[in-house]
């Protein structure tokens, strides 16, 4: 099961083989055939969508929020429409999917949030309380988040960031047009188009998982 892989590499006890998840919030509007704004919004349309991405596509996660997400709703992530549908969706995902697939909960640097890395480490507590398995801080380093490691473990989870002066692991990162197998924790390296083939992101999940 995908989430017992990401609970052992918390542990450091991986099975060498990459764990991929897409940034593919809009895929899934698509996919559910919903506006954008509503969608982001709606915990029941979210946690909808990215059900019906993890039929179509099989990842081994799923990534419950987004950093452009969460701002579209300002630099209060937990006072937000967004911030808030994306914790209900995670705990709807948790209960319906088990251990089927990982959450990942894709949150803002400490730079762009209110309070800085006390903001983060607020939202990452809500995430992982709600079931996610995983807390990925991309983009805005101002100060190290090495509490949040302590937290994730607590929880049994995996923290990972994208830059050096987090003071966490950095995650990987592969392109969807180039993708290649790895270790560990796999984001695409964007967030992925609303036209996103299908079958071309099936093809990335399965070389990212080699």
């Amino acid at each position: 099961m995908s989430r017992t892989r990401v609970r052992a590499l918390a542990q450091r006890q991986g099975d060498g083989r990459g764990i991929a998840v897409p940034l593919a919030h809009r895929l899934a509007a698509r996919i559910q055939e919903r506006d954008w704004a509503d969608f982001t919004c709606d915990p029941t349309q979210l946690a909808n969508g990215l059900r019906d991405l993890a039929d179509a596509v099989a990842p081994d996660g799923l990534a419950v929020c987004l950093p452009d997400v969460l701002l579209e709703g300002g630099a209060d992530l937990l006072g937000s429409e967004q911030g808030a549908a994306a914790v209900e969706a995670t705990r709807r995902l948790r209960a319906s999917m088990g251990d089927r697939v990982a959450l990942v909960a894709c949150l803002p640097g400490p730079a762009d949030v209110t309070g800085g890395a006390d903001g983060v480490l607020a939202a990452a507590k809500e995430f992982l309380a709600a079931g996610a398995d995983a807390i990925v801080v991309l983009g805005g380093p101002s100060g190290s988040l090495s509490t949040l490691a302590n937290v994730a473990r607590f929880h049994q989870a995996l923290a990972l960031g994208d830059h050096e002066a987090h003071g966490l692991p950095v995650v990987e990162r592969r392109p969807l047009t180039e993708p290649t197998s790895a270790v560990g924790l796999v984001l695409t390296d964007v967030h992925l188009a609303r036209e996103t083939d299908v079958s071309e992101l099936e093809d990335w999940v399965d070389a990212v998982r080699g």
